[in-house]
């Protein structure tokens, strides 16, 4: 059930972002659905990320104010439903864009 509203929300929050920024700009919904899906995934990725260079300079700084050395841990993403989702959201856009501007590309 977690995974589904998961799903459900992240779907509902990049749908909303891009129809607010289309709006806004008075764009149509497909020019910015395929921008909004790579930002999603990045900022979900940023945010779920455990460790990288912040984290890393934090520990040695303790280390050395301390002089307690801390174990390190290899920390890596494990992507989540809502990375998969903001993921499938940015290739079904990415294809629809293709689609909706092929006369562009191809002209």
């Amino acid at each position: 059930m977690k995974k589904i509203l998961t799903f459900i929300l992240t779907l509902g929050i990049l749908a909303a972002a891009t129809y607010g920024i289309s709006n806004m700009l008075h764009q149509p919904f497909i020019d910015f659905a395929f921008l909004i899906g790579i930002l999603g995934m990045i900022v979900i990725r940023f945010f779920n990320s455990a460790g990288g260079y912040t984290s890393k300079s934090m520990d040695m700084s303790i280390q050395g104010r301390t002089g307690i050395k801390m174990e390190q841990n290899d920390r890596k993403f494990e992507p989540n439903i809502a990375f998969y989702t903001a993921m499938a959201y940015t290739i079904l856009t990415g294809i629809v864009t293709f689609i909706h501007y092929k006369d562009y590309f191809f002209n």
